[in-house]
């Protein structure tokens, strides 16, 4: 099952459109990623929900409701030219998601262990805020190159291959674990043209980071790179969920 929404968007200094679509994979029986396109709030989130049937689906919808809560459009308007502010108001709604996440686990003891990864950007101004926990990424498409900007939180990050036998898809940072929420932030500064790509790792782990550039720089429109990208994953195995959620500055 694919779903996707598609939103354009005017800001003050930048007008932005941007795309989703996700997509349940050749191997899993359920879709566990979440996004949401907020262009009122200048919001993009993507989720990767854990927990097995069900479980993880509702730890990424819960995860990414939190955090448009907690981001209210009144509070942008006198956040709109404080970095300090916005970077606030995007880490505390993933405080905020993981304690509604741990707390949906401590009612539902047959979902214990669910939890999600998630990346979420706040646009600004001509500034990006990116908050993210797991290895979800968000890339940057600049100057005929991609960058990642995050890091993965996760064992395969930390071992960087010197041991085999550690698995590598657990991550070392989620929603819905631990007490203490910790995301790793960052500040990017945009100019016409540039494109940011918030992704799963149904896609990244599936697609290199050639692949994406090649898709996205050379696509007509935000959708086509986005059926081109999941389609591509799919193509070379589809072992996981997959979301794309493509942001441009037109």
């Amino acid at each position: 099952m694919i779903n996707f929404i598609r939103t354009l968007f005017t800001h003050k200094r930048l007008k932005i459109s941007s795309f989703g679509r996700t997509d349940t994979g050749k191997v899993r029986q359920h879709n566990e990623d979440s996004f949401a396109l907020r262009p009122g709030q200048n919001l993009y989130l993507v989720a990767d929900g854990m927990g097995g049937h069900r479980a993880g689906e509702i730890a990424s919808r819960l995860a990414i409701e939190a955090v448009i809560e907690a981001i209210p459009a009144a509070e942008l308007n006198r956040s709109r030219f404080s970095a300090d502010a916005c970077r606030h108001l995007l880490t505390e709604g993933f405080r905020q998601a993981n304690s509604t996440v741990l707390a949906y686990g401590d009612q539902q003891p047959a979902r214990a262990g669910l939890g999600c990864t998630m990346i979420g950007c706040l646009i600004m101004g001509s500034q990006a805020h990116l908050c993210h926990v797991g290895d979800v990424r968000g890339y940057l498409i600049k100057d005929k190159e991609t960058t990642q900007i995050t890091s993965d939180h996760s064992l395969a990050a930390l071992s960087s291959g010197s041991d085999e036998r550690q698995p590598k898809n657990i991550v070392t940072r989620c929603i819905g674990v631990n007490r203490e929420s910790n995301p790793e932030y960052h500040l990017l500064d945009l100019a016409c043209q540039d494109q940011l790509l918030l992704c799963s790792d149904g896609l990244w782990n599936m697609v290199s980071d050639t692949e994406i550039f090649h898709i996205i720089s050379t696509a007509l429109t935000l959708e086509i790179a986005c059926d081109q990208l999941i389609t591509q994953a799919n193509e070379a195995g589809g072992r996981d969920n997959i979301t794309a959620l493509l942001l441009k500055v037109e």
